[in-house]
C-alpha cells in the first residue's frame, strides 16, 4: 500500500482547533477522535510499530468502515518505508491487524528491542482520499499529518502510476485549504522526534 504524506508542526491545541474549523469549512468530513499508542521496535531499516488504538465516544460518522481503525478499539502491526525529508513524500506500508497486542508486544520487545513509545490523541477528518490527522502528541505537542491514499489491489502499480497526478493535486488542495505552507514541515516521524529529545525507552 502507498500514500502521499506530509507532517507539519503547530503552535498548540488552539491552532489544531482552528484548523479543524477550516477543514469543515472546506467540506472535509469529521470521522472520529482516537487515542493511539505506538510501540516502535528496533529494526535494521525503515520502521516497525505496533499500534493500539481506542475510540473516544464522539458521534463520528463511521466513514472509516474499510479501515483497520474501525470500531471501538483495536491494534495492528505496521511496517513502513518513507524518506526522511520535509514536505510531501510517498510512503509504502503494510498493515496486519492484531487480536492480542498485549501478548505480542513482549515477544517483539525481547526479539527486537523497543525504540520508543509514542502516545497521542488524534482527531481524524477526511477530504476525498486524504486523511487529515490533527494530533496532540505526548511530550512533543501539536501536529497535522496528511495521508492521501493511492489505489491498491491487483495491478496496483499501474493504477498508482496513472493516479499519481490526481493524488498530488488533491494533496496540494488540502495543503492550501488548511494553509499548511505557513507551518514548519517535519522530516522524521514522531518516534524520531522523541528519540532526539532523549525520551526514555519503555
Amino acid at each position: 500500500m502507498r500514500n502521499l504524506e506530509l507532517k507539519v508542526r503547530c503552535s498548540d491545541s488552539a491552532n489544531l482547533d482552528a484548523l479543524a474549523k477550516q477543514a469543515l469549512a472546506g467540506v472535509a468530513v469529521y470521522v472520529q477522535t482516537m487515542w493511539q499508542r505506538d510501540t516502535y521496535f528496533v529494526v535494521p531499516c525503515d520502521r516497525l510499530k505496533l499500534r493500539e488504538w481506542w475510540r473516544q465516544e464522539d458521534g463520528g460518522d463511521g466513514s472509516e468502515a474499510g479501515s483497520y481503525e474501525h470500531g471501538e478499539a483495536g491494534a495492528a502491526l505496521i511496517f513502513y518505508a518513507r524518506p526522511d525529508h520535509s514536505g510531501p513524500r510517498f510512503s509504502d506500508y503494510r498493515i496486519a491487524p492484531i487480536d492480542d497486542p498485549q501478548a505480542l508486544i513482549p515477544v517483539l520487545a525481547e526479539a527486537l528491542g523497543v525504540r520508543v513509545v509514542v502516545e497521542k490523541r488524534r482527531v481524524l477528518y477526511r477530504y476525498g482520499d486524504t486523511r487529515i490527522h490533527l494530533d496532540l502528541v505526548t511530550g512533543l505537542g501539536a501536529f497535522v499529518e496528511l495521508e492521501t491514499v493511492l489505489p491498491s489491489g491487483e495491478q496496483a502499480a499501474a493504477r498508482r502510476a496513472a493516479s499519481e497526478p490526481t493524488v498530488i493535486a488533491e494533496h496540494r488542495t488540502v495543503i492550501e485549504l488548511l494553509g499548511l505552507d505557513s507551518l514548519p514541515a517535519v522530516a522524521g516521524s514522531y518516534c524520531d522526534l522523541l528519540a532526539q529529545k532523549g525520551s526514555p525507552e519503555r
